[in-house]
This record gives structure tokens, C-alpha cells and sequence, in this order.
């Protein structure tokens, strides 16, 4: 399962990054959106884009 995460600064809602996120699920594991928006905040960590608590991510929603 794909979903667009847009990471955000949480001052201003500055868009940092986006990430397409690729999350497979199984019998066992279902993604929800939160596990999506967690797995944006981990790479923009990775990818030194900002500090963790100065960073929020969200899940477009598509219509």
C-alpha cells in the first residue's frame, strides 16, 4: 500500500519534503494512516531534513 506524506516545520507549516511511502501489508500488519505519518518522520530524520520535534508529517488524502 502507497500513501503521499507531506512532511511539515510546525512553525509556519513550511513544507520540507515529500515522501511516497510504501508500507506492505499482510494477514498481520494493516497500515493506518499514523503509520504512515511515522515512517515520513523516520526518513526525514535519516535524511537530516529537520529536528524530530520540529516536524510534523500528514497522509493527502486522496479524492
Amino acid at each position: 500500500m502507497k500513501r503521499v506524506v507531506d512532511v511539515f516545520k510546525n512553525r509556519g507549516r513550511e513544507l520540507v519534503w515529500t515522501y511516497v511511502i510504501d508500507l506492505q501489508n499482510d494477514a498481520k500488519f494493516h497500515p493506518g494512516q499514523l503509520d504512515f505519518e511515522i515512517e515520513a518522520l523516520r526518513l526525514s530524520q535519516l535524511d537530516k531534513r529537520g529536528i524530530a520535534n520540529e516536524l510534523s508529517a500528514k497522509v493527502r488524502l486522496s479524492n
